[in-house]
């Protein structure tokens, strides 16, 4: 039997559920948690102390060479021996830019000058080598280019377009923003050796899910470098990587957007030294269903990613029904995803979870619709080891606002929890919570079936569990009738210590890498 996808439950059901928070503040003397009274403040680990060999082994070339380890990125196009041209615009050219680009040669730079360039639609790129420069990417907030900074305002825009609309080889774009796009910011789509370097995109207005989705969104691409850039504002994801092979994500700021940072569907992505603060979900992975290409192997190391507690602004009409679905105060939520490693990152303060573990038959129950990435919705290999965590989170569900309708996962964790901070004492999430989907139909014999590990991490000295294994099928089972059974419900749940088998386990292999 395959779970009840919540985004189907019927609407009575989940309002009625939500119903039920309102408990009596009794206490349960006999605390039945398997680690009852164990404190798990873990080994103290050195995550967070710094940036050293965060980034060994991969070359500050402008993403030309490495994928996270010692291997240079292969290039199927190159303007080694062909004519290279530079063409130069400034504030006031906008016409004449975009007639160049509508006739633009291959092998050509385009340099922009200090200042803001105003324009009425897209700036399409459809050729290979080309490379775009302006003069920095200013500060956030800056909505005007100053001396030292270049920004491309599309207020004016047509309805329904892009800032850049990017498809070509070897393709490098630095030192600007991009302002008020109408859709996405940047938009890069079955390109390779893509290079994205210090650009700011943002939104003039927060929390409006008439944003754009996208700020730096390449997709459908191969050997991708996203680094020193920032993002704000974005209707769905700041900066996101998506059906790509081979991605570099580094040194960015993703802040006040629905996703901070998102990995979908992509093979081989190095995740590092990023900050994600003050969006609804700091950093995602996740595959999702109908797509050829099944993620693996992604490396997350060195990011800080605390506070995301923006409400969810997405639209559910215009944005994937996956982002509009998560709970405002998620730190980090893996979804039909393998072979993932986390290390030396820093969450807290997220107000729903730190990190959430789950199946893909969460969203899409019907095994079917997954076929074309070979039944990817499974998770599998999931390591988060030498991380710190401090403290703070999972203490207020949804911000304390479930909204059954549009969160219902949100809705259901938060009347769980009330119930156990009310009847046993369990006053947050953990910092890990596995749904316990997978495999699917669930063998209680297997203790740990998709392998999640949970060693060395740094956790606050008041901390007993850290994993929970909720069992969303089990308790949906109790809460999705005409009578929800809370008390049932969380008697389904399981919690565990760090020290504690069977989630002390010491990773997977092969090991990955890209690290």
């Amino acid at each position: 039997m395959h779970p009840l996808p919540l985004s189907r439950a019927p609407r009575a059901v989940l309002l009625a559920l939500v119903g039920l928070l309102a408990l009596p503040a009794c206490s349960d003397d006999g605390d039945d948690r398997p680690d009852a009274g164990q404190p798990d403040s873990g080994t103290p680990g050195d995550a967070g102390t710094g940036d050293a060999g965060s980034d060994a082994g991969i070359p500050d070339d402008g993403g030309t060479g490495g994928d996270g380890g010692s291997m240079a990125w292969p290039q199927d196009f190159s303007c080694e021996g062909k004519e290279q041209t530079t063409l130069t615009f400034n504030p006031g050219q906008e016409q004449e830019l975009q007639d160049a680009v509508n006739a633009l040669a291959e092998c050509t730079t385009i340099e922009l000058g200090a200042g803001t360039f105003q324009f009425d639609n897209a700036i399409t790129l459809r050729a290979n080598g080309i490379t775009v420069k302006g003069a920095g990417k200013g500060a956030q907030g800056e909505a005007t280019g100053g001396e030292a900074s270049t920004v491309l305002d599309f207020s004016n825009a047509a309805a329904n377009t892009n800032g850049f609309d990017v498809v070509g080889k070897l393709f490098t774009v630095s030192d600007l923003a991009v302002w008020n796009a109408k859709k996405d910011g940047l938009r890069i789509e079955s390109s390779s050796n893509v290079n994205i370097q210090r650009i700011r995109t943002e939104w003039a207005q927060e929390n409006l899910e008439s944003n754009g989705k996208y700020g730096i969104y390449p997709v459908k691409s191969m050997y991708v470098l996203v680094e020193d850039c920032e993002a704000y504002n974005a209707a769905d994801a700041g900066i996101y990587v998506g059906q790509t092979q081979h991605t570099i994500v580094r040194r960015n700021v993703a802040k006040k957007n629905v996703a901070g940072i998102e990995i979908e569907n992509t093979k081989y992505a190095h995740v590092a030294n990023n900050i994600a603060q003050d969006n609804t979900a700091g950093l995602v992975v996740f595959d999702l269903p109908g797509n050829p290409i099944r993620g693996t192997d992604v490396y997350i190391a060195h990011n800080t990613i605390t506070g995301n507690n923006r409400p969810n602004f997405a639209s559910v009409q215009a944005s994937s029904s996956t982002v509009s679905q998560v709970p405002a105060g998620t730190g980090t939520f893996i979804l039909a995803s393998r072979r993932v490693e986390l290390e030396h990152n820093t969450w807290g303060d997220n107000n729903t979870v730190d990190i959430a573990i789950l199946s893909g038959l969460a969203i899409e129950s019907d095994p079917i619709q997954w076929a074309a990435g070979f039944f990817n919705y499974p998770s599998q290999d999931i390591s988060i080891h030498d991380n710190t965590f401090t403290g703070g989170s999972g203490r207020l569900v949804d911000n304390g606002t479930p909204d059954p309708e549009r969160r219902p996962l949100g809705a259901l964790v938060s009347a769980v929890y009330q119930y156990g901070a009310a009847v046993h004492g369990v006053t947050g999430v953990e910092h890990v919570l596995w749904d316990g989907i997978d495999p699917a139909p669930r063998d209680e014999s297997l203790a740990n079936p998709i392998n999640i590990c949970f060693t060395r991490n740094t956790l606050p000295e008041s901390t007993q569990a850290s994993v929970v294994d909720l069992d969303l099928q089990a308790v949906s089972a109790h809460l999705m009738t005409g009578t929800p059974d809370l008390a049932a419900a969380w008697g389904e749940t399981r919690r565990y210590v760090q020290a504690d088998e069977p989630y002390n386990c010491s990773g997977f292999t092969p090991a990955l890498t890209i690290r």
